[in-house]
């Protein structure tokens, strides 16, 4: 078998990445010298794995199992291959991207990596009905990650987070009072206001879109105290699941 011409010299590669680790690409980009088209990041096999997968995006599926046609690459090599990869080089475990045909630009897809495959396992990983705190709880549609940011407890997996912060009625105000309160500061781009009130709880959310991202707000009023939330999901379609898992709240 003769010797893969790469399309590149290892000499003339400039450092684009630094400590990337490793990567997965075909024949059709490191020896034919096409573009990406398709990249996607799945979770490391070992320590130096970037976890990145890079194909030129017509490849047939017996192309791709055949060994001999892809290679394992430092990361910073596909980069100098293809500097478009660079923006989405840390996008994290689950991440797939294509390339538009006619924009050329790179564009979030679908991808192959389970989301439960893309939880991390050096974190807690929590489903089903979980105890935020003494006094709060939550019933979750999935496994998620629990951690800790800043001020927030964290509940994350690849297509929703959940980000928790909780207030306690030093006062003893009203519930109706503090629930206007909350409501009184809504950023004006806000849409699809709900509220639901009870003797027990109040809440209110809202919706926003931050950088082509679904937002859902919201604030969960009792007599102790209010939780405020916000969730982000990728797929409108898991709409209903967001609203469901914000009034599981209590």
């Amino acid at each position: 078998m003769s010797e893969k011409k790469f399309c590149f010299s290892p000499e003339k590669l400039m450092p684009l990445v630094k400590d990337g680790g490793y990567c997965y690409a075909t024949d059709e980009i490191t020896v034919g010298g096409r573009p990406v088209g398709y990249m996607y990041r799945e979770p490391p096999m070992d320590d130096g794995d970037s976890g990145w997968r890079f194909y030129a995006g017509d490849e047939s599926d017996a192309y791709v199992d055949d060994e001999a046609n892809h290679g394992e690459f430092d990361l910073n090599t596909i980069a100098n291959c293809d500097q478009d990869t660079l923006l989405m080089l840390d996008a994290p475990v689950g991440a797939a991207f294509a390339r538009n045909p006619q924009s050329g630009e790179f564009e979030p897809t679908e991808s192959p990596v389970e989301p439960d495959e893309c939880l991390h396992p050096d974190y807690p990983i929590v489903e089903g009905y979980h105890a935020l705190s003494d006094v709060w709880h939550v019933t979750l549609p999935a496994k998620f990650n629990r951690t800790i940011e800043e001020d927030a407890l964290v509940l994350w997996r690849p297509d929703m987070s959940l980000y928790f912060v909780a207030w306690n009625n030093d006062h003893q105000d009203p519930m109706e009072e503090r629930l206007a309160l909350l409501k009184s500061d809504l950023n004006p781009d806000a849409f699809d206001p709900q509220e639901e009130l009870s003797d027990e709880k109040q809440t209110f959310s809202y919706r926003l879109m931050e950088d082509g991202v679904n937002m859902l707000y919201g604030f969960v009023v009792t007599e102790r105290g209010h939780l405020q939330v916000a969730i982000s999901f990728e797929d409108e379609a898991a709409l209903d699941t967001v609203r469901a898992t914000f009034a599981s709240i209590g």
